[in-house]
């Protein structure tokens, strides 16, 4: 018989009771079942651990050594017992999270504070990328759950695998310099900005392709002068007067010299998703869903 947990247990309560059918009876064994694990331990180990009474047994050198040394050894199996009991339980654990940039403060943050409420043992790691560069890392393993978007206008095409969770849906907005020719404007057609200067995200960004094709529905391809795939920089070159932008909801932040154009036309919008595997494999995956479910929907509509 292996020196198992279970059977060095058994010999720890047989020792400090004194007794097989006490040790039987507190571990929930017969008398027979603990005379039986004892004497099968011995016969593995080839020394003598009690010696038998008829209503008593006392341990002998080699069972107080043996106990004496189990006795880290068990704590470490008990700690490590506990804490599968919590990874289970969605308590502790380790968990991968993609995501995009503009999702940072408004989302991200707050999600992430929200579910290390009750899980301060859980270690949290963040990437962030294009969905088109997280997705399919999640079905690789290497992320539990990526959120990503996708605009009006342009295809998506995505691995069938990946689980969509759809989260939210945020408006498109032009914002222009304070000081822009159309700011004081009751309506702008999209096409009175065919000649203007365009800030825009990376060409190979679904941002960038929106806004190709929003233009080409009104008849022009837009300029664009600068690309940058922080919003932050989108917002400061277009604060410096260096031009007009399309920009989400979640990444427009109050800026004395930034304005938002009337624009007459629905503009497209921006939906946000969280991606996952079919079979979530981590517990804390389904955790953490909830909690950006609830953050999403708390997220006040903005009044740009």
């Amino acid at each position: 018989m292996a020196l198992e947990p279970t059977t060095l247990r058994t010999l720890g309560a047989a020792i400090r009771l004194g007794s097989f059918a006490a040790a039987g009876r507190e571990l929930g064994y017969t008398a027979s079942a603990v005379s039986q694990q004892m004497a099968g331990l011995e016969r593995s180990l080839g020394l003598q651990l009690f010696e038998r009474h008829a209503r008593s047994v006392a341990p002998t050198e080699a069972a107080q050594y043996l106990f004496e040394r189990s006795a880290e050894l068990l704590g470490l199996v008990d700690q490590l017992e506990a804490d599968v009991a919590r990874l289970a339980a969605g308590q502790a654990g380790r968990l991968r999270i993609g995501s995009f940039a503009s999702a940072g403060g408004p989302i991200v943050a707050q999600v992430i504070a929200r579910f290390l409420v009750r899980r301060r043992d859980v270690e949290i790691s963040l990437d962030e990328g294009e969905p088109h560069e997280l997705f399919p890392r999640v079905l690789e393993g290497d992320l539990d759950v990526a959120l990503g978007f996708r605009y009006d206008l342009v295809p998506t095409r995505w691995p069938q695998e990946v689980v969509l969770t759809e989260l939210m849906v945020e408006d498109l907005y032009v914002i222009a310099p304070r000081r822009h020719r159309l700011a004081h404007a009751d309506a702008v057609d999209v096409g009175d900005l065919a000649a203007e200067r365009w800030i825009a995200n990376r060409e190979d960004t679904a941002a960038s392709r929106c806004l190709v094709a929003l233009a080409e529905q009104e008849g022009f391809s837009p300029r664009i002068a600068f690309r940058s795939n922080s919003f932050g920089t989108v917002r400061g070159f277009v604060s410096a007067g260096l031009g007009v932008a399309l920009i989400p909801g979640l990444a427009h932040e109050p800026d004395d010299e930034i304005v938002t154009l009337p624009v007459s036309r629905q503009l497209p919008r921006r939906q946000i998703v969280a991606a996952t595997r079919r079979v979530h494999d981590n517990p804390l995956t389904s955790a953490f869903l909830a909690a950006v479910r609830h953050v999403t929907a708390g997220l006040p509509v903005r009044d740009l």
